[in-house]
């Protein structure tokens, strides 16, 4: 129980510190051009990038029809994982802004959650607290102003790559 605890907590800091949306609605690198190019003007928020690039998915660049499809399998994966445990625990929670990871991993260490969906949660934890690290201080420095939420320091942190530290371009890239 004291384990599930701090694990919530620690994703709750995350989640205020970067408010990192999911996956799915990011502009990531590998579609920065094509998402100006072909949907302009279009908020990452919600998944409205996300359909547009799909929707001109023809159009796009081999590197970012790979990132999408990565995306696509990894949301596949977790949603194969912890599928019925959302339902069962999370069905009002609002998607976006990692409101279904934090929801989950207040349920971490009751043995609650499915095996599957229990290491599907502490693996995605583990990952943006590496993030985390890796990243905080070139976010507070090189985005200083850019208003957290639906992605927006992720984007700005993969957009100035090359001013990056190497162990946050290593994270912010994997």
């Amino acid at each position: 129980m004291r384990i599930a605890l701090a694990r919530s907590a620690r994703w709750a800091r995350l989640a205020a510190l970067l408010a990192i949306a999911p996956l799915p609605g990011r502009a990531d690198a590998p579609c920065a051009e094509d998402a100006a190019r072909l949907c302009p003007g279009i908020p990452a928020s919600g998944g409205q990038l996300w359909a547009c690039l799909w929707q001109n998915q023809l159009q796009l660049s081999s590197a970012c029809v790979a990132n999408l499809q990565r995306v696509q399998r990894r949301a596949s994966e977790f949603s194969a994982d912890c599928g019925a445990d959302v339902y069962r625990f999370c069905p009002a929670v609002q998607r976006g802004q990692g409101r279904i990871l934090q929801c989950l991993a207040a349920h971490l260490g009751r043995r609650e959650l499915s095996t599957n969906c229990e290491e599907a949660v502490v693996t995605a934890i583990e990952r943006l607290q590496e993030f985390t690290d890796a990243c905080s201080s070139d976010a507070a420095s090189l985005c200083e102003g850019v208003e957290p939420g639906h992605g927006r320091l992720v984007v700005c942190l993969r957009a100035q790559s090359a001013k990056l530290s190497s162990r946050c371009r290593k994270a912010v890239n994997p």
